[in-house]
């Protein structure tokens, strides 16, 4: 029972984390907290449901058309709530990325309903048995996404001439421009690997929970809590919060009461940000 709780906290948990580093990619780059970046995860189950479920379009065609989709959204938030208030105080910009939420979540509850859609599993209905122990393919699988897409976004980060540009961005804004970096154009493509990641999560997200006008409601607020658990200038840290909260979540579900195994994830957050307010990895969550 105890490890059948671990695996579906780690296949949670990974996926708030690719929400979180979202959270965390924009936060360096712009200083504020991107609160729609829940909301791009729908449009990616959106996205997958439609193409795929629909449209009938190969899993490998829907796959990048929903990333794509989710990218172009991404870019209109930035070209909508961030440029036109790149004087703004962070406030303005913060408010301004919640009315895009409030917006995505009416729109898309206007055209497709309120109620859940089902979708087909990516990987499989069929159970692994290993011993008494119960493996969903689909859980093991989001594991091994969640945590090999972190590792790519690292070495594309400190491997990478564009990477190192976008670190370089996210550090010093000035100093970058003065190095010959075009920071606008940094910092649009840094809305993009967001939302691609945020697409990523909604389509993991989409055979377990559903795909739902509310979904980027629920799971974002759960990304936004592993961000500024895990600290919100750490990329690892942002990982780490989502498997400590999607494994919280799980044991009190199965040992306590599912009624409460958010609320007490959060209690746990909320002790932590106590102790320590910047997060478990995060040096300093004040951007200057």
């Amino acid at each position: 029972m105890l490890f059948q709780q671990i695996i579906q906290g780690l296949a949670i948990g990974s996926v708030y984390g690719l929400i979180a580093i979202g959270y965390v990619l924009i936060w360096n780059a712009r200083g504020v907290l991107n609160m729609a970046q829940g909301d791009i995860a729908m449009v990616g189950a959106f996205s997958i449901l439609i193409f795929h479920t629909w449209f009938n379009m190969p899993f490998y065609i829907a796959f990048p058309l929903a990333i794509a989709a989710s990218m172009l959204i991404g870019l209109i938030i930035d070209f909508t709530a961030f440029r036109p208030l790149s004087g703004a105080d962070d406030t303005s910009k913060l408010i301004a990325t919640i009315g895009v939420a409030i917006f995505l979540r009416n729109i898309f509850r206007y055209f497709f309903g309120s109620d859940p859609y089902l979708f087909p599993s990516i990987f499989g209905d069929k159970p692994l048995y290993i011993g008494n122990l119960i493996v969903i393919p689909q859980n093991i699988w989001t594991t091994v996404i969640g945590f090999s897409l972190v590792l790519l976004l690292s070495l594309f980060l400190n491997k990478t001439s564009i990477g190192k540009s976008m670190r370089a961005t996210a550090q010093d804004k000035e100093a970058a421009e003065l190095m010959g970096i075009n920071v606008k154009n940094t910092l649009t493509l840094t809305f993009l690997i967001a939302s691609a990641l945020g697409a990523i999560a909604g389509m993991l997200l989409a055979p377990m929970y559903f795909v739902k006008s509310e979904l980027g409601a629920t799971y974002g607020t759960k990304g936004y809590a592993a961000a500024i658990l895990g600290g919100l200038t750490s990329m690892p840290g942002a990982m780490f919060g989502g498997i400590v909260l999607g494994l919280l979540e799980c044991l009190a579900g199965a040992y306590i009461s599912s009624a409460y195994q958010s609320a007490i994830a959060f209690v746990v957050l909320f002790a932590v940000l106590v102790i320590k307010p910047s997060g478990l990895f995060g040096k300093n969550i004040n951007k200057d």
